[in-house]
């Protein structure tokens, strides 16, 4: 029988309706990946292609070329230029704010057909710091509030380059998603003294079937109530609010539970197009007891439909336990 669980996290309804597989469709499909090049010359991100991109960080890898790159996005969000000031409203109901800000790609590596489920656990690493870097250099700006950190891989799960990237968006101000997670968050807090995240963490560890892969510093797993089939957190074990505040040997745990948890997405979904969110707080709210920073995994392996629209609940037609145990078993190839 079907059952309707709370994300506690997240604040969702989900329906857990194993029965609707049974139907077919998106949750047993696989794909071969197509034949990608090494080196496309089209690509805005490919070496050769450098001169025509604005450059804000870079890292080199050993050969002494570059490994890193982050790049102003071309086709930004918001303005880096102006002020974060509220615009002309002359009707009251209208509330806006100018949409000024920042948005870079962090180009992943040189290789146009290599993700980071196939990279070494050395340049998961860098890309890692690379994230960490361009987050604090963000916050810096006094215009900036959140700072978002996002990966989008495949056409299906919002990918305009397929040359592996992530991008990173730093907002002047705080998405109302973000204020209400937040806000359970703290009500939460309030009422036990203790972090959600820490109390659903703990949970997870004693009852074992959900957990995908775990280290020293961070557990992998699948919430209880998964909006989606192989829906993924990472949590550090650590209480932490700002992913940023991670010291160099941490980001390295971090960069071996990631690169393998990819790894077996990879694997056993064949390589879905897949969503990847880092949900933090910035460095000046490191010391947050209410919030515990944290990886969102998404594998885009179940669509959306008029019932998720109109009652802003999701269907997961998959048990969890399961899902997690496929993830556990499955055996890295590369």
């Amino acid at each position: 029988m079907s059952e309707i669980r709370h994300n506690r996290l997240t604040g969702e309804w989900v329906i857990i309706a194993p029965e609707r597989a049974k139907r077919g469709g998106n949750l047993d499909r696989r794909l071969s990946p197509a034949e990608v090049p090494a080196l496309e010359k089209n690509c805005p991100f490919c070496p050769g292609n450098e001169v025509a991109t604005d450059e804000r960080y870079r890292t080199n890898g050993n050969d002494g070329h570059w490994l890193i790159r982050s790049l102003t996005n071309k086709y930004s969000v918001l303005s880096s230029s102006g002020e974060a000031v509220p615009g002309d409203a002359p009707e009251h109901f209208r509330h806006t704010v100018n949409c000024v800000g920042l948005h870079e790609v962090l180009v992943e590596g040189p290789r146009h057909d290599l993700p980071m489920a196939l990279l070494p656990v050395e340049h998961v690493q860098r890309i890692l710091e690379g994230y960490s870097h361009r987050f604090a250099a963000f916050y810096a700006d006094p215009r900036v509030r959140h700072v978002i950190i996002f990966k989008n891989q495949g056409a299906e799960a919002g990918a305009s380059q397929q040359h592996p990237h992530s991008q990173l968006v730093g907002l002047p101000i705080v998405p109302g998603q973000v204020v209400e997670r937040l806000e359970s968050a703290r009500r939460f807090f309030t009422e036990t003294g203790q972090c959600l995240a820490c109390t659903l963490m703990a949970e997870e560890q004693e009852h074992g079937a959900r957990i995908v892969a775990e280290n020293a510093h961070f557990i992998a797993f699948i919430p209880y109530a998964a909006l989606s089939p192989y829906h993924l957190w990472i949590f550090p074990k650590v209480h932490t609010a700002c992913f940023a505040e991670e010291s160099p040997d941490t980001l390295r745990s971090l960069a071996e539970i990631l690169r393998a948890v990819l790894a077996k997405v990879h694997g056993l979904l064949a390589n879905p197009p897949f969503n990847l969110v880092i949900r933090s707080l910035g460095p000046r709210e490191r010391d947050a007891a209410h919030f515990h920073w944290y990886i969102s995994i998404v594998p885009r392996v179940n669509k959306r439909a008029g019932f998720e629209l109109g009652t802003g609940m999701y269907v997961n037609p998959s048990l969890p336990d399961g899902c997690a145990q496929a993830l556990r078993e499955h055996a890295i190839q590369i």
